[in-house]
């Protein structure tokens, strides 16, 4: 199960963006440049077996703490994967949302900007379940085009499970990327 989101904040804003009729077929991988963001961000660690859970309760505090500071949400929810992921430990991720402006010292969230540059992107359509087979084919497409990583990949989540029908979430996934020279 992915994670389960308030459909607003405190400023109205709402965390799905994008509703649109989707059809099922295979991703298409996409170069472009995106924009650095200023992003208010909640960083745990997780394992695979605890991420459903530790993700569902960082969303909910990262939620929580950015309403009360009353901060304005100018974009939908990201995780960052600081950290390559392992079965057999922990590894460090952060849930954040891009912020208006940046703030000061708080005791649970950071404030920090989300590097922008060339990403190589792609959009998941459907279950959260599903994810792994879309990182494959990016992955696939990095080893057979000689590309590099070059930061951490992200999730941009679009629209969430309490909005449309598993079937329908859409999940942005960025890698940021050294293209190989042709």
């Amino acid at each position: 199960m992915g994670p389960s989101l308030p459909t607003t904040l405190n400023n109205g804003y709402r965390l799905t963006l994008v509703k649109r009729k989707v059809s099922r077929m295979s991703p298409e991988i996409i170069v472009e440049t995106v924009a650095t963001r200023l992003v208010a961000g909640l960083e745990f660690s997780t394992t695979m077996a605890a991420l459903p859970e530790d993700m569902t309760r960082a969303i909910g505090s990262l939620v929580q703490n950015v309403t009360e500071a009353q901060m304005t949400v100018i974009g939908p929810l990201i995780a960052v994967y600081m950290e390559e992921m392992h079965a057999d430990r922990p590894w460090k991720c952060e849930v954040c949302v891009p912020v208006s402006e940046a703030f000061g010292e708080h005791p649970t969230l950071r404030s920090h900007e989300l590097p922008g540059g060339v990403v190589a992107t792609v959009t998941h359509v459907g279950s959260y379940d599903g994810l792994k087979a879309t990182y494959n084919s990016v992955f696939g497409w990095f080893t057979q085009h000689g590309h590099t990583h070059a930061g951490p990949p992200r999730e941009i989540y679009l629209n969430s499970a309490d909005e449309v029908a598993e079937e329908q979430l859409l999940t942005r996934l960025e890698f940021p990327v050294v293209l190989a020279s042709s």
